[in-house]
C-alpha cells in the first residue's frame, strides 16, 4: 500500500465527514490555503481554484511519475479537504491535472460529497471508491485555460503568484501579481514577454491580449499593459534586432543514463521499456551514446506532442537496441564457426577493402569523423554509430560499406595487437560475405567508376 493511500485511509477512516464549523462562501485563495494545509499535493505544487454553484475547480499539475491511481487518491483528498472547509457550501470537486509538458492535455477527476461519505462510513472499500470514480484525459481548447497553464507552470519555480486569466469579447485578459522590486521597465519587459509567450504556446485567437499586474500590498492598485498582435510582432522583430549580438553558449553535459526516467506521455510503457534495456547496456560497458541521443530525440517530440512520430521512433529505435543487444551477446560468446571457424589468435583472412582516401576518418566513405585511435579504444561504439546510421544492425548486415566498416575494424584492432576483440567483427564480416556477396558488389561498383 503506498504512502499516499494510507494518508487517505488516516484522513477519511478516522475523521470521517468532519463537520467544522461553516465559514462564509469560501473565496478562490481559501480553497487553495485548505489544499496546501492538508498537504495532498507536493510541497511547492501550484493551484488554481475556483467556486460555482456548489462545484469547486481546481487546477494543477500532474506529476511525471503520477498514475491514474495516483491522481484519483490526491483528487479525493483535495475533495475531502475543501469539504471539510466548507460542507454546506461544496457538494463536487472537479481536480484537473496538468501536464506541465504538454498544456493542451489534462487529466480530469471529478469527486462528489458522496464519493467521500460513503468511504468515511465504510460503505465503500478503497477498491470500490477507486473503480466507481472515473479518470479521463481531456484535450484543452479554451484559451484563458491554456494561457493560466502555461503561466502558473512558468511561475512555479519563481514564486506564489496568483495568476488568473479570462477571455472578455475578442481581449485575452492575463492578471497576475506586481513583484516588490519591480519598476515600469521591469513591467513592460515581463509583459511583452508573457503576452509573447501566450501567443506562441496557446495559439490564441484573440485580437488583443491585456496584462495587468495587481500589486498585492496597495489593493486596487493595478498596472496594464494591452497589445494588438501586429503591435507584439513588431516588438517581437525589435527585441530579436536589439538582442542579436549577444551570444548564447550552449553547452552539453554528460548525462548519467541511469538516473533518466522517461517522461509522461504517448507509448510511455514503450519507452520505458528501450531506456531500461539501454541501462542495461550501458552498464556493461557497450556503446550506446548513438541510441542515447535517438531516445532524447524521442522525449523531446512526446513533449512537443508529436505523438504518431514518436510511437513510429521508438519502434525503430527498440529494433536498433535489440540488435545491438543480440550482436553485444555474439561478440561476448563468440565461437568460430563455418567459415569463420578458426583457433584462437587467427588471423582471419578479412581483405582490406576500405577507401584509402579516407582511412584516417572515414574508411567506409559513410561519414562520422572517427580517429584510429577511438576506433581502437571503443570499436562497440564505432560499430553502434554506423549501425544506427544504416538504421539498424539488419540493414547495416546487407549494406556494402558496412563490409568496408568491418574490414577497416578488424584490421585496425588486429594492427594494435587486439586480436581477440578484432575475431568478433571478423567472423561477422565472412558470414555477411556468404550471405549477400558484398565483395562482388564492391567490385562491380569499382568497374563502373573506371568506366
Amino acid at each position: 500500500m503506498n504512502r499516499i493511500w494510507k494518508l487517505a485511509i488516516a484522513s477519511l477512516a478516522f475523521s470521517s465527514f468532519s463537520l467544522n464549523a461553516a465559514i462564509a462562501v469560501p473565496s478562490s485563495q481559501d480553497l487553495v490555503s485548505a489544499i496546501e494545509k492538508a498537504k495532498v499535493l507536493s510541497a511547492g505544487t501550484r493551484i488554481s481554484a475556483a467556486l460555482s454553484n456548489g462545484e469547486a475547480y481546481i487546477s494543477t499539475f500532474k506529476n511525471a511519475k503520477a498514475t491514474d491511481e495516483d491522481c484519483k487518491i490526491e483528487a479525493i483528498l483535495v475533495a475531502k479537504a475543501l469539504m471539510d472547509l466548507a460542507p454546506s457550501d461544496i457538494n463536487r470537486v472537479n481536480v484537473y491535472f496538468y501536464n506541465a509538458m504538454r498544456l493542451n492535455k489534462r487529466k480530469e477527476v471529478s469527486v462528489s460529497a458522496g464519493d467521500v461519505k460513503a468511504f468515511g462510513s465504510g460503505q465503500l472499500s478503497q477498491d470500490q471508491l477507486l473503480g466507481s470514480i472515473a479518470i479521463k484525459e481531456s484535450e484543452v481548447s479554451d484559451q484563458a485555460s491554456k494561457a493560466a497553464a502555461y503561466l502558473q507552470q512558468r511561475e512555479a519555480a519563481r514564486s506564489s503568484k496568483t495568476i488568473n486569466s479570462y477571455v472578455n469579447g475578442d481581449t485575452l485578459e492575463i492578471v497576475t501579481e506586481l513583484e516588490p522590486d519591480m519598476n515600469d521597465l521591469d513591467i513592460k519587459l515581463e509583459g511583452t514577454r508573457v503576452a509573447q509567450k501566450i501567443v506562441e504556446k496557446t495559439g490564441t485567437s484573440a485580437k488583443r491580449i491585456k496584462v495587468s499586474f495587481a500589486d498585492p500590498v496597495a489593493k486596487g492598485s493595478i498596472k496594464e499593459m494591452t497589445f494588438d498582435l501586429a503591435q507584439l510582432t513588431a516588438l517581437d522583430k525589435s527585441l530579436q534586432s536589439a538582442l542579436y549580438s549577444l551570444q548564447v553558449a550552449a553547452v552539453t553535459t554528460k548525462i548519467d543514463l541511469q538516473t533518466v526516467e522517461a517522461v509522461d506521455g504517448a507509448v510511455k510503457v514503450e519507452r520505458a521499456d528501450v531506456l531500461k534495456r539501454l541501462k542495461e547496456l550501458d552498464k556493461k560497458g557497450v556503446g550506446i551514446e548513438p541510441f542515447k541521443k535517438q531516445f532524447f530525440d524521442i522525449e523531446k517530440m512526446v513533449s512537443q506532442g508529436n505523438d504518431e512520430q514518436a510511437a513510429e521512433a521508438i519502434k525503430k529505435l527498440a529494433q536498433s537496441v535489440a540488435d545491438q543487444e543480440a550482436r553485444t551477446k555474439d561478440a561476448k560468446n563468440a565461437k568460430p564457426s563455418g567459415k569463420a571457424s578458426a583457433p584462437a589468435g587467427t588471423i582471419l583472412p578479412i581483405p582490406k577493402i576500405w577507401l584509402p582516401s579516407y582511412q584516417d576518418r572515414n574508411p567506409d566513405g559513410m561519414g562520422g569523423g572517427w580517429k584510429v585511435e577511438d576506433i581502437v579504444k571503443s570499436p562497440d561504439k564505432y560499430i553502434a554509430e554506423k549501425e544506427l546510421q544504416l538504421k539498424g544492425a539488419a540493414e547495416a548486415d546487407r549494406n556494402p560499406n558496412f563490409a568496408r566498416t568491418l574490414s577497416f575494424l578488424y584490421w585496425q584492432l588486429t594492427n594494435n595487437k587486439k586480436i581477440s576483440e578484432a575475431t568478433p567483427y571478423g567472423q561477422r564480416f565472412l558470414e555477411i560475405e556468404a550471405r549477400y556477396h558484398h565483395m562482388e558488389t564492391l567490385r562491380k561498383q569499382e568497374k563502373l567508376k573506371q568506366n
